[in-house]
């Protein structure tokens, strides 16, 4: 039997397969341009780092079966179309790496009594390395522990915390959405609220630096966009004491978009007051609604120049994306951001520490909304809350 033959096939059906690639790719990319909060779209806002490695090694086949054997026009177009999805998704990537222009300047004060430092980590309910999340507390010495998805079992496992953290705040809760706050600093007017949904709590309180300044600190964790949960996971769950309520399932974005849109839409009404807002917002930086809430709220992203610092999955070293957050409005320069080592949880825990220092707006630009933002604001908002 020829070789020949066996060549001609195994370039065809590389070729079919390159196609198919491309046109799940093409349509991966395109489907998040849509203006939409259901969660087969809402999902597509996550793997662009992926996808846009995926379209990378689909333009090397291309270039490989072009070397090997005549292509068709419409492949050579295919191709084409692929290579401009490739450069949008570059182009939304592009903020979260070192090549960028920073949009939050670098602190070069050396005295520290304007400075506060965050730890913000998602423990996981089911994960029990506690002794591990000490060891970090201990090691990092941060004024701010924010923790999310703690039950009560967590909260009486960090017992005698208080002893370095006297200011607290504490919702356990045993379907994911548990929230707990430990200060060294002072906390002023702390209250925990439920903005959109009767089973997902938020923090807010004002925070006194070691300067007497205050600060208005957002601890946030809405509920992730996804499909529903079928009976079976639902069993799962209940064994490992992660049920979520069962009118509460992840589906569409249109809950999660709603209240950080709120948070946003008060800390605008703030005005000149500084402002952080952190938590595992369970969207990427580089969404549309991540964008929105930095435009209303007038908040920096520290990511911006400096990283990805993604901090989720750590089970996976090619599924990760930048879930956790800490954003500050113009006020404030960054001393450290850092991703911290896996110590049990999926997600990695996040330290950032910053400075408040008057003068900051010269050097932070502050992000400005324009009618529409606000217009697509108020709809997201109303649409959550009515849902």
């Amino acid at each position: 039997m020829s070789i020949k033959p066996k060549k001609k096939a195994l370039h065809f059906f590389c070729r079919v397969a390159a196609g198919l690639l491309s046109l799940a790719l093409v349509c991966g990319t395109a489907v998040t341009l849509i203006s939409s909060n259901a969660w087969w779209i809402r999902v597509f806002d996550f793997p662009r780092i992926q996808i846009a490695a995926l379209m990378a090694l689909t333009l090397a086949g291309y270039a490989a079966l072009h070397f090997c054997g005549r292509l068709r026009l419409w492949e050579y177009a295919l191709a084409a179309v692929v290579g401009f999805a490739l450069v949008w998704q570059l182009f939304c990537i592009a903020p979260y790496t070192t090549f960028y222009p920073k949009e939050m300047s670098d602190s070069r004060a050396e005295d520290d009594a304007n400075r506060i430092s965050l730890l913000v980590y998602n423990v996981l309910s089911n994960n029990r390395e506690v002794k591990a999340l000490r060891d970090l507390i201990r090691d990092t010495d941060p004024d701010i522990v924010l923790l999310s998805e703690p039950t009560r079992q967590w909260l009486e496992q960090l017992d005698g915390l208080e002893e370095d953290y006297p200011y607290t705040l504490h919702q356990p809760q045993e379907n994911q959405y548990g929230m707990l706050l430990y200060s060294q600093l002072e906390l002023v007017n702390p209250e925990i609220r439920f903005l959109i949904e009767p089973e997902i709590p938020s923090l807010r309180s004002q925070v006194r630096l070691r300067s007497g300044t205050l600060v208005t600190l957002y601890g946030v964790h809405p509920r992730p966009p996804g499909p529903k949960r079928s009976d079976k996971e639902e069993v799962s769950d209940v064994e490992e004491g992660n049920k979520e309520e069962e009118d509460g399932e992840r589906q569409d974005s249109d809950k999660r978009d709603a209240e950080l849109l709120l948070v946003a839409k008060e800390v605008q009404k703030l005005g000149s007051m500084p402002v952080i807002v952190a938590g595992d917002l369970n969207d990427v930086a580089w969404s549309h609604t991540t964008h929105l809430f930095q435009r209303i709220g007038g908040l920096l992203d520290p990511r911006v120049g400096r990283g990805l610092f993604n901090t989720f999955d750590t089970r996976s070293r090619l599924l990760r994306y930048p879930l956790d957050h800490a954003f500050a409005s113009q006020h404030f320069f960054l001393v450290e951001l850092r991703r911290l080592p896996d110590i049990g949880s999926d997600h990695f825990p996040l330290f950032v520490v910053f400075d408040y220092d008057p003068g900051a707006f010269v050097a932070n630009e502050e992000p400005q909304p324009d009618a529409d933002d606000e217009q697509e604001a108020d709809e997201a908002i109303d649409k959550g809350v009515k849902h």
